[in-house]
C-alpha cells in the first residue's frame, strides 16, 4: 500500500481554537486541509495557541494539530522551535498562507532540507513591499515607540519577503495580486481562488435581510453599515450586524448606536461553522472595509454560493461583481441606499443577482475544485526546490 501524501500547514492560528479571531487564511487553509485529509492524504497543522498549549499534538476531524503557545511579542523567536517541529513532521509539501513572519520561517526550513514550499497571498497589500513599514507610517505613535517599531516592523519586511522570493509555488487569489506580485517581486504566480463547500439552496423569508459580518475593526469601517441601516429606515427591510469585536476602542461606541435602532440587529459573534447558514438566509451582503484592504473575502465567496447578493463600497475583486451581475460596486453609501430601494421594490431585480451569483459561485469555489487545482499546482509543476 502507498504511503500517503503528507502536507504541513502552517498557520498562525487554527479554527478549533477558542481565543483566536477567526480570519479569511485560517478558514481557507482548514477547508484546504479537512478537503484533502478526505481524499486520503496525511494532514498536518503547526499552529500557535492562545488558549495556552504548547508542544502538544491532537487530532482534529482527521487532520493532526500541533500547537505552540502564541507569543504576542517578538515572534521572530519562535524560530527554532517551528524549525525543530518541521523536522519532525517531515511533510512532503509546505502550505502558509497570508504574509506573515511564519513565510519566512517556513521558506527557511524549506530550504535547507529540499521541501516544496507553496505560499498562498491573502490580501492585497500581501503582495506589495514594505507592508509593515507602510502600515505603520500611518499610525499616530510617539516618536520614541514609533522608532522601536519601525525596527521589529522592517525585520518583519525583510523576513516575509524573503519567504515569498524562496517559496517553491506561489498561489494568488485574483488576477490584480497575480500582475501586482510580478511587478513588485518579478515573480510568477498561479490564481487559485478561495474554496467553501456549496451550501444547499435556501428559500428566504420576508422582509429583505441585509447582512454585514466580519471581524468588528476599524479597517472593515462597522460604523458605515450603522449609518447605511439608520438611512434606510423608510425601506421593508432588517439590517443584520454579526461578527467579534477586535477594537474595543469600538465596541462600547458601536452597540451604543445600535441599541437605539429598531431595524438593526447585533447578533454577537458567529461561529465559522454556522457563518454559512446565516449569509444563505441573508438576501444581501454588505461590506465596507477600507480601499485597497480585502483580497477575495470568504463571506464573499459564501454569499456567492449561496446565491446572496453582494453590495460593496470599495472591494469588487477583479471586478466580478459587476461584470458578472452579482450585485453592485458603489461609490457612496447613497448609492449603496438607491440599489437597497430598488430591490426592495423589484423582488426580480434581486432575483436575478442571486442567481447570477449562485450560479458563479458554483462554477468557481467549490472547496472540491479548489483542492484539485492546489494538488495539480504542487504535483504537476516542474518542482523549483531551492538548493542551498
Amino acid at each position: 500500500m502507498n504511503k500517503p501524501q503528507r502536507i504541513c500547514f502552517v498557520s498562525d492560528f487554527f479554527i478549533s481554537d477558542k481565543k483566536a479571531t477567526i480570519t479569511g487564511p485560517m478558514v481557507q487553509t482548514y477547508l484546504i486541509g479537512s478537503e484533502l485529509s478526505k481524499r486520503g492524504w496525511d494532514v498536518h497543522y503547526v499552529a500557535y495557541s492562545k488558549e495556552g498549549k504548547n508542544n502538544f499534538s491532537e487530532s482534529y476531524e482527521g487532520m493532526t494539530v500541533h500547537w505552540i503557545r502564541h507569543r504576542q511579542f517578538l515572534p521572530v523567536l519562535q524560530y527554532r522551535k517551528i524549525s525543530k517541529l518541521l523536522r519532525a513532521i517531515n511533510a512532503d509539501y509546505h502550505y502558509q498562507r497570508g504574509r506573515d513572519i511564519l513565510t519566512g520561517f517556513v521558506a527557511r526550513h524549506c530550504k535547507k532540507n529540499h521541501k516544496i514550499f507553496a505560499w498562498a497571498s491573502a490580501g492585497e497589500s500581501g503582495v506589495e513591499k514594505g507592508k509593515y513599514q507602510r502600515q505603520l507610517r500611518k499610525k499616530n505613535r510617539p516618536f520614541i515607540k514609533k522608532t522601536v517599531l519601525w525596527c521589529e516592523a522592517k525585520i518583519n519586511d525583510v523576513i516575509c519577503e524573503y519567504g515569498i522570493e524562496n517559496a517553491s509555488r506561489i498561489i494568488v487569489q485574483t488576477e490584480y495580486q497575480k500582475n501586482r506580485l510580478k511587478e513588485a517581486f518579478g515573480l510568477d504566480s498561479v490564481v487559485i481562488k478561495s474554496g467553501h463547500p456549496v451550501p444547499e439552496h435556501v428559500e428566504r423569508s420576508a422582509p429583505l435581510k441585509i447582512l454585514w459580518i466580519g471581524s468588528i475593526k476599524a479597517v472593515k469601517r462597522p460604523e458605515l453599515f450603522i449609518e447605511l441601516a439608520q438611512a434606510c429606515r423608510d425601506l421593508d427591510c432588517e439590517f443584520w450586524m454579526a461578527g467579534q469585536f477586535v477594537d474595543t476602542k469600538l465596541k462600547s461606541f458601536l452597540l451604543q448606536r445600535i441599541q437605539n435602532m429598531n431595524n438593526l440587529k447585533y447578533l454577537g459573534a458567529v461561529p465559522f461553522q454556522e457563518s454559512q447558514a446565516l449569509i444563505s438566509k441573508a438576501h444581501v451582503l454588505i461590506n465596507t472595509t477600507d480601499d485597497g484592504y480585502e483580497g477575495l473575502p470568504n463571506a464573499f465567496v459564501q454569499a456567492w454560493l449561496a446565491g446572496t447578493a453582494t453590495l460593496s463600497l470599495h472591494s469588487d475583486p477583479d471586478g466580478v461583481i459587476e461584470k458578472y451581475g452579482l450585485g453592485a460596486k458603489v461609490e457612496s453609501l447613497t448609492s449603496m441606499k438607491n440599489v437597497l430601494k430598488k430591490i426592495v421594490k423589484n423582488v426580480d431585480y434581486w432575483k436575478s443577482m442571486s442567481d447570477n451569483a449562485r450560479k458563479f459561485g458554483v462554477e468557481n469555489f467549490s472547496i472540491d475544485e479548489i483542492a484539485y487545482k492546489l494538488i495539480d499546482v504542487m504535483n504537476s509543476h516542474p518542482a523549483k526546490l531551492i538548493q542551498n
